[in-house]
């Protein structure tokens, strides 16, 4: 199999910058094409009078993409609209595709300097049963048996095959069976051997249809003796890995041990800084979620196959109960599945839609996805905007966030070392002041993630020292990561000439420059705050909160960076 990677690398890696040094205004002819399609950019005017992409959004915006949105054009116009993070879903298209769908979005964050999310969505394991003599299928009814086996002859009103021993194996009485979506269902009545030693289960119809060759079969209430890492999973993830993706989604997690499997074969391949998530779509998923989480750097709530393998009327308690659990260890959640399902048809949503957005916003979610509507919808860029203006609307119209837990915790947290007490700090000065930003300078993303399940109001600006960084943050509830050439020309400094080479002012002129650049600061007197740890690079707690006016430290105060660089009384930072 030949696997075609636009820049392979073996391992994590930091990019350069990119090569313009001013962000790319949008221009007039870009917008009128945009509006003629029903979209509506999310674009604000910065201080240098450029109209850039907006940074303003609380919850965060995920596409899918597919044929109805794979060229340039369309890919520049759904950015423009407000997506955030674009999804690459493996159960469709090759490498090929991937790849240079992968090529038009780096071209795209570069030309408008705004790091963009790539999340690689694996397929998983599908399970379907055989094929039928005839090509319609058969009708089953209610009360009717029926078997399923592993023999090969094409099936019939009595049996068929399901290619899968690991199921026929599982499965015992009383357990269920539910075929095309849910669509039939079945109770076990007993399981055993035939002759040949193969298994077979023999079922009872509760609830009739008619069953066609390969329709899908799922398991709820049995958690299966198989990884949900295919054969064609393994080749998936290598390509994502060498091609630099951010996100590595896991279709059909059943308990901890499967993340932590994914993980394993994602540093096996040399990269252990990109992002893992979790899609939570099994009742085995929900019993296990807190462990779940410990192996996860975020999850999703993959409503489609939630809603197939348990009541539909459960779904929206398991929902908010997902969305709680991520937001106590400090991790991002997605909320997916028929948000605007309406829109891959029509040029309007439903009223229920709206409130289904609106809803998962106000539960706690980070982002909320469209799957359909932008892989194949006839409305795309409608649909975007409509999901924008609804996230803009909750957060307008919000009375009340939900509960923040006292105290966040990410896995790699060690003793409890004030960090929680001084991003409260930072948070609650931002508010009273009624900063425009604040600002992390960070390594890792750690004290962006930890900052925004605060939900400080008001955007977060994390400076990165590696693009990579800058991308993987793009899933956080407001944060908008940059990792320019000031940024990391900073950090190059640092690391050659020593922390105490670099003054910290330097690192908040930057700040400010970029809250100026992003449309963030609309006057020289807004105030932003800067949150940091001294001396830089050095692991520990955060020590230093600054606030300081848009203008900068040099013209606001008269404090800052010197050309001769010969005072080295304050130091940039980076969190570690």
């Amino acid at each position: 199999m030949i696997v075609y990677i636009p820049t392979e690398v073996d391992g994590d890696s930091c990019s350069p910058p990119w090569k313009n040094d001013v962000i790319d205004g949008i221009s007039e002819e870009v917008l009128e094409g945009l509006e003629a399609q029903g979209g509506l950019a999310d674009a604000v005017i910065n201080m240098g009078q450029r109209k850039v992409r907006g940074c303003s959004k609380g919850a965060k915006q995920v596409a899918t993409l597919g044929p109805a949105s794979c060229e340039e054009e369309m890919l520049e116009r759904l950015f423009l609209c407000g997506v955030d993070t674009f999804r690459l879903n493996f159960s469709h298209g090759d490498h090929e595709e991937k790849t240079e769908l992968i090529r038009k979005i780096r071209a795209l964050e570069a030309k408008y300097r705004h790091p963009i999310a790539i999340l690689a969505d694996m397929q998983g394991p599908k399970q379907r049963c055989g094929k039928f003599a005839d090509p319609d299928g058969v009708e089953l009814k209610k009360g009717q048996k029926f078997r399923f086996d592993l023999k090969p002859d094409l099936g019939d009103e009595t049996r068929v095959q399901l290619p899968h021993p690991e199921i026929l194996n599982a499965l015992k009485p009383q357990s269920k069976l539910l075929l095309d979506d849910g669509n039939i269902q079945m109770e076990i009545l007993q399981q055993g051997y035939l002759e040949d030693g193969n298994p077979f289960v023999d079922c009872k119809v509760t609830v009739a249809g008619r069953l066609k060759a390969n329709k899908g079969v799922n398991t709820p209430d049995v958690i299966l003796p198989m990884s949900p890492i295919t054969e064609k999973d393994k080749e998936d993830i290598e390509f994502a890995c060498k091609a630099q993706v951010d996100w590595i989604a896991m279709s059909f997690v059943q308990t901890a041990d499967d993340m932590g499997e994914l993980r394993r074969r994602v540093n096996g391949h040399g990269f252990n800084e990109i992002k893992l998530l979790a899609k939570i779509e099994k009742p085995s998923a929900v019993d296990d979620l807190e462990n779940i989480l410990e192996e996860s750097d975020g999850v999703m709530v993959a409503r489609g196959d939630l809603g197939v393998e348990m009541p539909a009327e459960e779904v929206p308690f398991v929902q908010k109960r997902i969305i709680r659990a991520a937001n106590e260890q400090g991790k991002p959640v997605i909320v997916a599945t028929q948000m605007l399902e309406s829109m891959i048809k029509n040029p309007t949503p439903t009223r229920a839609e709206c409130s289904d957005i609106a809803n998962a916003i106000l539960d706690g979610c980070d982002c909320v996805m469209l799957s359909g509507e932008s892989a194949v919808g006839e409305y795309p860029t409608k649909a975007v905007t409509i999901q924008r203006r609804v996230i803009e609307a909750t957060q307008a119209n919000q009375v009340s966030m939900p509960p923040v837990p006292e105290t966040l915790k990410l896995k790699d947290d060690g003793k409890d070392d004030g960090t929680d007490e001084v991003l409260k700090a930072a948070a609650s000065l931002a508010k009273a002041c009624k900063a425009c930003t604040i600002v992390v300078f960070t390594a890792t993303g750690r004290t962006a993630q930890l900052l925004a399940q605060k939900r400080p109001g008001m955007p977060i600006l994390a400076v990165c020292k590696c693009l990579e960084v800058a991308r993987r943050v793009s899933l956080l509830h407001g944060v908008y990561g940059t990792s320019d050439r000031g940024a990391q020309d900073l950090a190059t400094r640092v690391e050659k000439e020593g922390s105490y080479k670099v003054r910290f002012s330097e690192a908040v002129d930057i700040a400010c420059r970029l809250a100026r650049e992003k449309g963030l600061a609309k006057e020289d007197n807004d105030d932003v705050v800067v949150v940091a740890r001294l001396p830089l690079f050095q692991s520990g707690r955060l020590n230093t909160i600054r606030i300081v006016q848009a203008m900068g430290a040099k013209q606001a105060d008269g404090y800052g960076p010197e050309e001769d660089g010969e005072d080295d009384t304050d130091l940039a930072y980076f969190e570690d």
